[in-house]
């Protein structure tokens, strides 16, 4: 493989002593990878959604903004600074870019997992253009769910890209 990626189960995503063995699965990653030159990149989860009846939401007192903010944090403290990650790809933060739109809190098929709608194409797109850097302009497919929302989806795409530890306003420009 060019790029392997690592991420922590969404539940505890935003806790950082659940990242205890991350050494140990680096190592373990990278001694059984026969590319010498692969990519490593952390995908950085995101928040339920805040009417879920997920067990693991009472981590984060049921409280979307407490999760998500949680999970920045965690992955600035953990990921950012560990020099064997070549890169983060920020779904978390497009997905809280979005909800930002006139989609809301509604990217979730079951409160945590994304809709194959909205939710999984915008973390398609965030990792389109984390690991190859190119516009979103460029992606040619936009299914007919999402058409509606284009802009809205590039634009929390770019920023989540951009800056990838806060939510964004869609209405600025960037």
């Amino acid at each position: 493989w060019d790029i392997i990626t690592l991420q922590q189960a969404s539940q505890y995503s935003g806790m950082p002593e659940t990242y205890a063995d991350l050494s140990s699965l680096i190592s373990y990653v990278l001694d059984n990878c026969t590319n010498l030159f692969v990519d490593l990149k952390f995908h950085m989860t995101w928040a339920y959604e805040q009417t879920t009846n997920h067990g693991g939401f009472k981590n984060y007192d049921r409280d979307q903004m407490k999760m998500y903010n949680a999970i920045v944090s965690t992955v600035q403290e953990k990921i950012a600074s560990n020099p064997d990650f070549d890169g983060i790809l920020p779904s978390g933060t497009a997905i809280q870019n979005l909800r930002a739109s006139g989609l809301g809190d509604t990217l979730t098929s079951d409160g945590y997992h994304l809709k194959d709608t909205y939710g999984d194409y915008t973390a398609a797109l965030t990792w389109f253009r984390a690991i190859t850097g190119e516009s979103l302009d460029l992606v040619t497919y936009w299914p007919d769910s999402v058409k509606d929302y284009k802009a809205d989806i590039m634009q929390a795409t770019a920023r989540a890209v951009y800056a990838p530890y806060e939510v964004s306003d869609l209405g600025e420009t960037i």
